[in-house]
């Protein structure tokens, strides 16, 4: 608790101000809560502090609650740990990688349980939002903290598990309208997540144990990567038949009870691409099949898409030592700037030693080792193929007569199924899309 004005609040401090932890302070914060949050990044934090959000791309009223919680002085942004020492409940929203073993990467999580151990006082409540590789709050979290704090869990300070549910582009609505798993050390930790989470959660709180908790936040994503890797793998098979998946996938789903997903160039962004792995972690090598298969399916498709674009501009035998395309779309989301692990990256890897390539994406400011344009002319102009790997809103305001008039050979591989198909061979457009056979 902490005075505010002649006036006593509990105090909230969310450890870890990225694409979780900042909206997650915002809410707090608008919810009647002192909130501090916490980044080692210097840079992010002054800007937070200024009211504005280091988050590119859309997401609705984020920029706007940011800007009213830092003026009202409910939200503050520091690098200095040491805030962590008079808070009632701490919100532990870090990055929780795997390596290129697969295997999970968790030394950020234990340098902040570590600080927040050394400082917390009794009776905190701890949450960890991270998604986990199942054993992690029993094994890492809960004797991390006793050993730094001096302290035991359940007795001095309380514990819960409460796996972030968020995407980009809906930050703000899955944090207040989606439903949210809330595991528990015990019946008062449970009862105490509850209280906050009931601040800012308008949706259902399902409680539960610690290992329940990590397991269905892994499991879920999972789930959807396998599924999606069936939606590839019924595009894979429509292409060598001469089929279009989309219409296979329409029909499909006329069937009660189906939802074949939509088949695409890959999957990306910071969870789907890991929590599989964080998943399998906690087993034996070997012991599942389907979800490591799914995996590299979902993990192929840009190189598909790379493949379809060396083979579109070798059939046309342009007779150019170094044809020049435009990549459509760095972010791995529409509307997005997040450029965690695009599939976009990896078709420019596979493309870059053969072709002049230049990137267009209208959220994304960084450049990835070639040209990055916003204006989307600027990418089409004199271009020989565009790969559209995203399916950026403004993409689909594309016309073929446009895209015909702009580039210098108008070759055309649609990753999103932007663009129909017979429209485009119509138009004098050379095209080819993941899951449609070449007509």
């Amino acid at each position: 608790m902490i005075k505010v004005d002649g006036c006593t609040m509990e105090k909230v401090v969310v450890a870890g101000l990225g694409y979780v932890g900042l909206p997650l302070a915002c809410i707090f914060a608008e919810s009647g809560f002192q909130t501090v949050g916490i980044d080692i990044d210097n840079q992010r934090v002054q800007k937070i502090n200024k009211g504005i959000s280091p988050i590119k791309g859309e997401e609705p009223g984020l920029a706007e609650l940011l800007s009213k919680v830092i003026a009202n002085g409910s939200l503050v942004a520091s690098t200095n740990p040491d805030e962590y020492a008079n808070a009632d409940a701490i919100f532990i929203c870090v990055d929780t990688p795997i390596g290129s073993d697969h295997k999970p990467r968790l030394q950020v999580l234990e340098a902040v349980l570590k600080e927040i151990g050394r400082r917390m006082k009794k009776d905190t409540l701890v949450s960890v939002e991270s998604t986990l590789p199942p054993l992690t709050m029993q094994n890492k979290v809960i004797p991390i903290l006793e050993s730094e704090s001096k302290m035991i869990a359940g007795k001095d300070f309380l514990v819960v598990h409460c796996p972030e549910r968020v995407m980009p582009g809906k930050l703000l609505h899955n944090m207040r309208k989606v439903g949210r798993v809330l595991g528990g050390l015990d019946s008062e930790s449970i009862k105490r997540g509850a209280y906050f989470y009931s601040k800012i959660v308008q949706a259902g709180i399902h409680p539960t144990d610690l290992l329940s908790a990590e397991i269905s936040k892994t499991a879920e994503n999972a789930y959807r990567d396998v599924q999606i890797s069936f939606a590839n793998e019924v595009a894979l098979i429509c292409e060598s038949l001469g089929a279009d998946a989309f219409e296979v996938r329409r029909l499909v789903n006329t069937c009660p009870n189906r939802n074949m997903h939509i088949p695409g160039s890959g999957v990306g962004g910071h969870c789907l691409p890991k929590d599989s792995w964080l998943l399998l972690s906690a087993v034996p090598d070997n012991q599942s099949k389907i979800i490591p298969d799914a995996r590299a399916v979902n993990e192929m498709m840009p190189h598909h898409l790379a493949e379809l674009t060396k083979t579109e501009i070798a059939m046309a035998k342009l007779g150019l030592s170094r044809p020049r395309v435009a990549i459509m779309g760095l972010s791995f989301l529409r509307d997005s700037g997040d450029v965690r692990e695009s599939p976009a990256l990896k078709i420019i890897d596979d493309l870059l030693d053969q072709y002049d390539l230049i990137v267009h994406d209208p959220f994304v400011q960084d450049e990835y080792r070639v040209k990055l344009t916003r204006d989307l002319e600027d990418a089409l102009r004199g271009a020989d193929c565009a790969v559209f790997v995203t399916d950026h809103s403004a993409y689909r305001k594309l016309e073929p007569q446009t895209i015909k008039m702009l580039m210098r050979h108008p070759i055309v591989i649609d990753g999103r199924n932007i663009f129909n198909q017979y429209d485009m061979k119509r138009k004098g457009l050379t095209y080819r899309g993941v899951g449609k056979g070449p007509i």
